[in-house]
């Protein structure tokens, strides 16, 4: 009788201490959670060759980080030119013009004549990628479009600037590994595109 009554005994402490080292406790409230940045890897179901159900590891491409607020300094002082230039830049890397806001202009119609000269943002999309960005995070919907701006400065050079596209991965609810490598090749796309006016 005592032997069983051991036996059960060690049954109970055995059963008893597996349990618990498979409890995880957190005192983080659900609520309260500090935003945690997305992984760098994903993994998503994929059929191979064979046939056969397999996982496929899907990275975070790596693109060259570029500032926030990218500007650059145009090649002339001609605004006419760098416009045209701008518009057919984006143009040819499928970038669509949704309106252009005249700032300058618009401070001046106010009656402000000390303003910044041939201030103009430049709201630009590329609809095939949008779809894929805004499907799983429709709030991104906030960044779009892209603004490009231009200005004069005091020493009477045209600035084109323009915030980078990628700022939106830092407020997305669902991590969508394809629309962050969408972001960041947009930022480099916008670059290179300055980069190009400032030759």
């Amino acid at each position: 009788m005592i032997v069983v009554r051991l036996f059960l005994l060690l049954l109970v402490v055995v059963f008893s201490s597996s349990c618990i080292t498979a409890m995880e406790w957190s005192t983080d409230d659900e609520n309260d959670l500090e935003y945690k940045p997305p992984k760098k890897v994903a993994v998503f179901k994929k059929d191979n060759k064979s046939g056969r159900k397999g996982y496929q590891k899907k990275e975070v491409e790596d693109y060259e980080d570029i500032p926030d607020i990218y500007e650059v300094v145009a090649s002339t002082d001609d605004f006419n030119e760098v416009d045209i230039l701008l518009r057919s830049e984006l143009e040819e890397a499928n970038f669509k013009i949704v309106k252009v806001s005249h700032v300058t202009k618009g401070m001046k119609e106010q009656g402000r004549k000390d303003f910044w000269e041939d201030m103009n943002i430049y709201l630009v999309c590329k609809l095939s990628d949008g779809y894929f960005i805004l499907k799983r995070n429709p709030h991104l919907v906030g960044f779009c479009p892209y603004r490009i701006y231009t200005y004069r400065d005091k020493e009477g050079q045209i600035v084109v600037g323009f915030v980078k596209p990628s700022l939106a991965i830092s407020y997305m609810g669902v991590v969508d590994i394809k629309a962050i490598n969408l972001l960041k090749k947009h930022d480099l796309q916008l670059k290179k595109i300055l980069d190009d006016l400032s030759k």
